[in-house]
């Protein structure tokens, strides 16, 4: 007998979102709100910017997920070391992220560089491979390859959204794709 399940391996942290920032009740997505939650004032919060973490961070390994950006008009998708300085100005290296940018039509990578794409990005595959210092960014409909960064990674990273205001778009909410297994089980 074969069955499915659906999990999603990304889990979002709401202990690091913004105030702006409103989550799913499963936690896999989130949009920005046009008002300021009250929240907690704990270390881990994103209190300058519309950002967010996942739950779970690696520190080894190869590491994949798919995040659906729709026709939002304004995000950021990618990873954060654990110790990220969340007030810095830009969202680069330097500062401790790694990332895909998407602001006023127009794709850059982490250094600021524009990146060419076929067509617009809906949904975008983000693959870590933490030993050779790669992240790496697809387009998730037929994995067109959009850019690799490489870096040396010396702590743990964690996955990283940044969240714009959606000014009007159909999409207001950064999703993180479910994953199908399936599960082989006798009786």
């Amino acid at each position: 007998m074969k069955d499915k399940v659906h999990f999603s391996p990304v889990i979002l942290d709401p202990n690091t979102a913004s105030r702006c920032l409103y989550l799913s009740d499963d936690l896999t997505s989130v949009r920005n709100g046009d008002t300021e939650q009250k929240l907690p004032d704990n270390p881990e919060r994103h209190t300058k910017y519309p950002e967010i973490l996942g739950s779970e961070g690696f520190s080894s390994g190869k590491h994949s997920w798919e995040v659906e950006v729709g026709d939002h008009p304004d995000w950021n998708v990618g990873l954060a070391k654990e110790s990220v300085d969340k007030d810095a100005e830009l969202a680069s290296p330097e500062y401790g992220y790694w990332c895909l940018l998407h602001r006023d039509g127009k794709y850059t990578n982490v250094v600021g560089e524009t990146v060419t794409v076929q067509k617009s990005l809906q949904r975008i595959r983000v693959q870590l491979d933490y030993d050779r210092g790669e992240v790496s960014f697809y387009n998730s409909e037929d994995m067109t390859h959009i850019y690799t960064h490489r870096d040396t990674f010396t702590e743990k990273l964690l996955p990283y959204f940044g969240v714009g205001k959606s000014a009007g778009s159909t999409t207001t909410d950064i999703k993180v794709c479910q994953s199908e297994i399936r599960l082989l089980t006798s009786e």
